[in-house]
């Protein structure tokens, strides 16, 4: 039997039941149950992004087995993202607070489906467990020219379900969608400059509010739907977004009525008459090397739209709104496949954010128009001697929070974990030797430290930085440049080191100098001279920053001088 729906403003249905002699791609093994976990969001709530963290760290952990769908839904979320479908979900879960999730609409406890982000991953455990009456299985194909997908969807019970009734759901979700959130720090894997990368995210069921229905549920029985469904150029309700075909993904799950969800998948799909070149930016992302030099960098994470493999992609970068520079990359990316590719170290203003835009200039040696994205990098650096203070405000959490300083080898140089809830914490910090020490601050449940910070204060009690915010992610870092060693140090005013910037050997003058030494910012020596010294050759040494550590009978000089 054949029924054809009419979708309004959404486009054209059909569904087809077959009968079991069609080729049949679904297992008649037993198994256990798949996880279908639905988030319900908002991008006003700040806890939101934890839970989104939480959810893509489960799903990473059981691929091919959790299934995330995010629902916006209820006073935190905003129209643009929700759909026709999300009250409906949300209020049947008997939520309390945002975000909640079910975990196959399970009741652990009580009668409410909804749990904290904290019991998703203990609740899918217990799922994964569980022995599935019913297994299932999708795939289909996505033709870009007409926007139509024809999706079939396989069921085999393996046993008696104890529902003679069973509900078949088709949910369309979207990756990649740009757009505001609260408390986007706590998921800084998916910020995009000054927006966040909503993924999963619900965007319409072909099959209804609560499903279809499926009335052979013995053991034995095959079912066969066929989807066949035009993919509007824009999804959700009241407000739709444009639904981009590479960014959708299709999961069938089976419930039993309107609760308890026995099994789910995602639809493999064969994509068709797809551009051949269609290269697109996802993401740009902060990789600045945690080290006392100036030098930053970000990578950018690559989706090939295109039915052919991407093999060369040149990209075009501007630092603080600078000078566009260049980058020629050459290797390989299969069609609906992303990489990441990382771009040239440049150098950056300590201490200040500064935006870097990037778009892509051409794709497999043909000029092409890309979006332009962008991040915004701060790379914290201070310099400081002598005994310095470290201060550490907690959150009502201490016992998660612990602090390290590596020293310029990379061994831990002081720790503490032994922290009380709301308070500022000091620590002494006195560096024994020149170079580049890290401040790490770390949270160990993950959340973060809200309204916390990490600071550090010089021997003369001034700021030399301030990592703060509403909430810490799970890890804050400073790094502070110790250019002069321990508080018994005068320094000789006389030292002059010229010229600065130099290129092939600088003068020094003064009096009665014992020996030079010549550190980089990551503190390694890369040249000493003993002796009354004068001139220092810098034909051996890099472009870039050094520190001339000139040692009299008065005490020691620390000049940072430039090589050009």
């Amino acid at each position: 039997m054949k029924k054809i729906l009419s979708i309004i403003a959404l486009g054209l249905l059909s569904v087809t039941m077959l009968s079991a002699q069609s080729d049949q791609f679904v297992s008649t093994t037993p198994s256990n149950k798949k996880v279908v976990l639905e988030e319900y969001t908002g991008i006003n709530c700040t806890w939101c992004p934890d839970g989104h963290r939480m959810a893509n760290e489960l799903a990473a952990q059981h691929p091919g087995e959790v299934f995330v769908i995010n629902v916006h839904a209820g006073s935190y979320a905003a129209n643009t993202y929700t759909t026709q479908f999300g009250t409906a979900l949300a209020n049947q879960t008997q939520l309390d607070g945002y975000p909640s999730g079910t975990v196959n609409r399970h009741v652990f406890s009580g009668s409410a489906t909804a749990l904290s982000r904290s019991a998703w991953a203990s609740a899918a455990n217990q799922i994964l467990s569980m022995s599935s009456p019913v297994n299932i299985a999708a795939q289909g194909t996505l033709d870009w020219s007409t926007r139509q997908l024809t999706l079939t969807v396989q069921l085999y019970y393996t046993a008696n379900e104890a529902n003679p009734t069973n509900m078949l759901n088709v949910a369309i979700i979207q990756d990649n969608v740009l757009g505001n959130q609260v408390g986007m720090s706590l998921n800084p894997d998916q910020v995009v400059g000054n927006q966040y990368r909503h993924m999963h995210m619900l965007r319409h069921l072909i099959t209804g509010q609560w499903g279809e229905e499926i009335t052979t549920t013995t053991q034995g029985s095959f079912v066969e739907k066929v989807y066949n469904y035009t993919i509007p150029a824009n999804l959700g309700s009241p407000n739709a977004i444009p639904a981009l075909l590479e960014d959708l993904h299709f999961i069938a799950f089976v419930a039993q009525g309107h609760q308890e969800i026995l099994t789910g998948c995602e639809a493999q799909i064969t994509h068709l008459n797809m551009p051949a070149i269609y290269p697109r930016l996802n993401a740009v992302t902060n990789t600045t090397a945690l080290d006392c030099s100036d030098n930053a960098s970000v990578n950018v994470a690559v989706l090939n739209s295109g039915s052919e493999s991407l093999t060369s992609l040149s990209f075009e970068y501007i630092v603080a709104n600078g000078t566009p520079q260049a980058y020629n990359w050459t290797g390989d990316i299969p069609s609906m496949q992303t990489a990441t590719i990382d771009l040239p170290a440049f150098t950056v203003s300590t201490n200040v954010n500064q935006q870097v835009k990037v778009r892509i200039t051409s794709a497999n040696g043909q000029s092409y128009d890309g979006t332009q994205m962008s991040t915004t990098i701060k790379k914290v650096l201070a310099e400081g001697s002598g005994t310095m203070t470290i201060k550490i405000k907690t959150d009502g959490y201490a016992s998660e929070t612990s602090y390290k300083v590596y020293g310029p080898d990379g061994n831990v140089f002081q720790s503490s974990s032994n922290f009380t809830n709301n308070t500022v914490h000091e620590f002494p910090f006195t560096p024994t030797q020149t170079g580049c020490y890290r401040i790490q601050v770390l949270d160990s449940y993950g959340d973060g430290i809200t309204n916390g910070y990490l600071r550090l204060y010089g021997a003369d009690g001034t700021l030399l930085f301030n990592i703060t915010g509403s909430s810490f992610t799970s890890e804050a870092s400073g790094m502070c440049s110790v250019t002069t060693v321990g508080i018994d140090d005068v320094e000789d005013e006389d030292i002059v080191v010229y010229p600065n910037p130099a290129s092939d050997r600088v003068q020094i003058s003064g009096n009665d100098i014992q020996m030079v030494e010549i550190y980089n910012l990551q503190g390694q020596k890369v040249s000493s001279v003993a002796g009354d010294v004068h001139e220092v050759s810098l034909s051996g040494l890099a472009n870039g920053m050094y520190i001339f550590r000139v040692t009299t009978e008065k005490g020691v000089s620390s000049i940072r001088v430039a090589k050009n």
